[in-house]
């Protein structure tokens, strides 16, 4: 009796223990698995980076990996107490004073046309499938001062943001790249309805640019890249213009290999600039190839597997064709 007793113990737990193995993967299995599960650490210093001077990025990494479904439900527009209405759709979700209802349409309308772009260029639109439920917030204000208070309230920092037109706000964790927002200041975004389409693509396209890097390479790519191809993408069909004084500026100060340059122009127009001597010299093919090769390689094997450049070569082709782009 005593080793029937026994056996029946042991099969007791046999059972409870594989009852218990079932219920852990039956709540696992709809986890997605871990995206970056190991991240380098000049990775992480370099995610941590943005924010700095007049980067239209606000950017951190978080250790802990975020847990699904991503929703909206978190988003400071839903909180009833900042008195913002929501335009919200399948793939986006404007928060807004009711003020700027028209623009908050008009956004919504910019948004669904830069999609066909993005994926063009870029290689991949991100949709709410692609972001464990999230879709895309979209934040709207009227002046300098409500778009400060947005910024506190959503990253709890305290400084004007006075030469920001638009931001875009993410995070990067184990589980992978998380839009926190994208934010329009109506000090200039507002300027005009042409000029609301620009920055919005802008910030679309860092959207979709940083959530195709694959994080778990050491990563460390340069202003003028990440800037460049928002400009480049945004302002479709148009070419930077500069003045004497500009182009001997860029030749003189401008490294490739830096992680910026010297003057904000320099990164933004200067940056899209490259993009589109690589579009005349190499075909908008040539850029979407050296994007694709970006992602994952970084920018001197992107250049070497495309073009059989290196940097510095390429570098020094740039700044020969920069008078092509003279006022």
């Amino acid at each position: 009796m005593k080793q029937f007793r026994s056996i029946t113990g042991v099969l007791l737990v046999f059972i409870l223990s594989a009852l218990a193995l079932v219920m852990v993967y039956d709540k696992g299995k709809d986890q997605k698995p871990l995206r970056y599960a190991d991240v380098p650490q000049g990775t992480i210093d370099w995610i941590n980076s943005f924010g700095e001077g007049l980067d239209d990025i606000l950017s951190s990494f978080d250790p802990i990996p975020r847990p699904t479904p991503w929703n909206n439900d978190g988003d400071i527009g839903q909180d009833s107490e900042t008195g913002l209405k929501t335009l919200e759709d399948e793939l986006f979700i404007i928060y807004f004073p009711e003020s700027l209802t028209r623009k908050a349409y008009l956004c919504q309308q910019y948004a669904h046309q830069a999609i066909p772009r993005l994926e063009d260029i870029i290689g991949k639109y991100y949709y709410p499938v692609d972001m464990n439920g999230r879709k895309v917030p979209i934040y709207l204000t009227p002046d300098q001062k409500a778009f400060d208070q947005l910024m506190k309230k959503m990253v709890s920092i305290e400084r004007s943001f006075e030469s920001t037109a638009g931001i875009t706000i993410q995070e990067i964790s184990p589980s992978g790249y998380f839009l926190k927002g994208i934010a329009l200041n109506g000090k200039f975004s507002f300027s005009s309805d042409a000029y609301m389409k620009d920055v919005l693509w802008h910030e679309m396209t860092h959207y979709c640019f940083f959530a195709s890097v694959d994080y778990n390479q050491h990563v460390n790519l340069p202003k003028w890249c990440y800037e460049g191809i928002a400009e480049y993408t945004a302002l479709v069909g148009k070419k930077p213009r500069f003045t004497q004084e500009e182009i001997d500026m860029m030749r003189k100060d401008c490294r490739l290999a830096d992680s910026h340059f010297p003057y904000v122009f320099e990164n933004y127009m200067g940056g899209q600039s490259i993009f589109c001597y690589m579009d005349d010299t190499y075909s908008v093919m040539g850029v979407k190839s050296f994007l694709k090769s970006t992602y994952t390689t970084g920018i001197p094997a992107a250049l070497q597997s495309n073009f059989t450049k290196t940097l510095q070569a390429f570098e020094a082709d740039w700044k020969q064709y920069l008078p092509h782009y003279k006022r």
